[in-house]
Formats: C-alpha cells, structure tokens, sequence
C-alpha cells in the first residue's frame, strides 16, 4: 500500500536513513578537502563527486557534485551559468505522427497518469517541463485540462500545435508559477533535479495548488544501489543537466513543512528507469557504437538480475512521490 511506503510509517521497512558523514568519492585533479555550503541548511558539505558530460558529450569539463553530511542532499556547484547549451536540439526526438506519440505515450507514460488518477479524476492539470508532451497528451485525453510550462522552443511549437495544450514558454520556473494558480494537479516527471533553485520552486508550485489539490513529481534517487556502485559515471547523474539531487526523506520533510502531506512514495513504480541506469551507463564507457549497444543491453540484463536488491530497501533508480494539499475547513 502506498502509504506503506512513507518515511515514519510504522508499516514501512525501506525507508531511506538520515545521512551519516558520507565516503567522498571523487573523480579528476580536485581535491579532498573541497567543501561548499548546503544551500538547503547552511551545513558545510564534502565533494562528493566529480562527474563529467558522459551522457551528451558536450563538454569535457569537471563538475563538482557535494553531499550534505546532515540531510544528504546533492547538488551541484558552481551550476554553469550556460546550463541551456547542454540542451541541444536533438535533445528530443519528435514523433513524426499523432498515431506514433500515442502509442509511445501509453507504452511509457499511463503509469503516471494511473498514479495521479488514485487521487485526482479532473480538474486544471499544469505539467512543469513536458518536453514534447507525452504525458500531458494523456491528461488531456483523460479529461484534464492541461497547461504545460516548457523552456524549449521546439517543444513549445509542438505542444501547441500538435498536442493542443496551453503552453506558458519560459525557461525560469519560479517566474512562470507566478502566473498560473488553483491547480487540482502539478505534474514535474524527471524535472525538479534539472532546477537550479528546487526548493523554491517546490513552494512556488505548492502555492499554485489548489486546496485539496496534489503534487507529484518523479527524480533520481540519491539512495539508488546504481549510485553506490557506479559514482561519477552514474547515468542518473548526467552531469550537468542535473543539478540535485534530492533524498526521499527531506524531500518529504520540507513539503510536510510547507504544508503538503505526503500521500504516495514508491521507487518501484518506475523500475524502468533500473534498466536505463545500467544500461547507458555501460554503453557511454564503451562509446556510442555497435559494442556500447550491445553494453547497452547487457546492462539492462543485468537489471533484471538484480531487482531484488533494487526493488527492495528503497535502493531503486528514481522515485514518485506525491502531496496533497489539505482541503479548507468547512
């Protein structure tokens, strides 16, 4: 049961522990005894890891990686103040037909529209960061009505166009939540670890909801048995377009803080993404050819074989969480 699954739960058994001081793991010529603040409590947090652009190859530069020693948040500094140019435009890969982005669309991405229907049927749905709008398509079939906010051009002109959703094109978040309130629904799938400013943008979007109203979002998972093993060449990671990573249990600590109450969690519904950790993980060390393919699949083998460790103990890829808003008194 999914409330089987909440941190403080007496009926859960895999919740992710309070951090100790972390192993530094690093990798390239920085040293040991780097160190930066944690922009969530102030805590002085050790380099973690050095990782560089292994999944686009955009660049060859180092970037730093800390964990916070208190509440093991990882984030990323300094965040490269051209973060969009490690976007480019083949980032996405358009469907050629409506026929084809539906049918890609209930192959991958009804799971998310099965866990918001637990607890919203209807209502004004906003999606933060859609790309090219495969959930977003599904809410709207399902009956929702959908606004996406969306930083890229090309998406924005197909979401408009093709999915015929409302689009607010805006590359800062915070500022685009301004504009839009009383959501029933706010959806960020694999999104709150590319924001520079996650915390923020939690409470902006927990202000946009209506009471009653629920958050859900999906991201990698620090705790991730993939992490432990593979460090720096962690696929998840994928330097630097994610720039945090954020602990199922803090996350549940500050949204219980501003007021949202935790109402799912489960790093099991997207076990998908376990296959996709090993997988490109192998297949960007051997390069992007015919052996990395066959990497590729080797590692999702792999996956298979070792789902009891991942699907158990909260040691997944990614995880979902959700939040309700509470109702008004009457």
């Amino acid at each position: 049961m999914p409330l089987g699954l909440l941190p403080g739960s007496a009926a859960r058994n895999d919740a992710p522990s309070r951090v100790a001081a972390p192993v530094t793991r690093t990798s390239g010529a920085i040293p040991l005894s780097d160190n930066a603040s944690c922009p969530c409590c102030g805590t002085p947090a050790p380099l973690f890891h050095a990782a560089r652009d292994y999944n686009k190859r955009i660049s060859d530069e180092l970037f730093k990686y800390y964990r916070c020693p208190h509440d093991g948040f990882v984030f990323m500094k300094p965040i490269p103040e051209n973060l969009g140019d490690y976007y480019p435009e083949s980032y996405y890969e358009f469907p050629s037909t409506m026929a084809e982005h539906a049918a890609v669309a209930e192959r991958l991405q009804q799971w998310k529209l099965d866990v918001i229907l637990q607890y919203r049927s209807s209502g004004k749905l906003l999606e933060i960061g859609p790309a090219y709008g495969l959930f977003a398509y599904l809410a709207k079939r399902s009956g929702f009505d959908v606004t996406v906010i969306e930083m890229d051009a090309r998406s924005c002109t197909y979401l408009r166009d093709m999915v015929e959703v409302d689009v607010v094109e805006n590359s800062d978040t915070l500022n685009a939540l301004t504009q839009i309130s009383s959501c029933d629904v706010i959806a960020m799938w694999q999104v709150i670890e590319h924001i520079p400013d996650p915390w923020p943008t939690l409470e902006a979007a927990a202000a946009s909801l209506a009471p009653g109203g629920v958050l859900v979002l999906d991201t990698p998972n620090p705790e991730a048995f993939q992490f432990a093993v593979l460090g720096h060449r962690w696929a998840h990671l994928d330097a630097p377009r994610h720039v945090a990573l954020l602990p199922a249990e803090l996350l549940v600590e500050r949204m219980r803080g501003i007021g949202l109450e935790p109402v799912y969690l489960s790093d099991t519904r997207a076990s998908g993404f376990n296959g996709f950790g090993w997988g490109h993980t192998f297949e960007n060390a051997l390069g992007h050819n015919a052996i990395g393919r066959v990497a590729n699949l080797a590692g999702r083998a792999l996956a298979k074989l070792l789902s009891p460790i991942e699907q158990s103990g909260f040691r997944g890829a990614t995880y979902v969480a959700a939040f309700r808003k509470p109702e008004l008194p009457a």
